[in-house]
């Protein structure tokens, strides 16, 4: 069973399953908010983004 995009599983009380999934796009959203401000707090971030897609697919990840 492949549960990578899960981030929790609980039983309530009363019975049933609830299921809290990652929300994966929300992370780089908001790094694009912060990219346009006047200051660049997300850029090295993008830069070691970008040398770990380098270094695993030969590429850059924003091409």
């Amino acid at each position: 069973m492949d549960l990578f995009n899960v981030s929790e599983i609980k039983r309530p009380k009363g019975g049933g399953l609830e299921i809290k999934f990652f929300d994966r796009l929300k992370p780089l959203e908001r790094l694009a908010e912060m990219s346009e401000g006047e200051t660049a707090a997300a850029l090295p971030f993008y830069e070691a983004l970008n040398s770990s897609a380098r270094a695993l697919y030969g590429r850059d990840a924003f091409e």
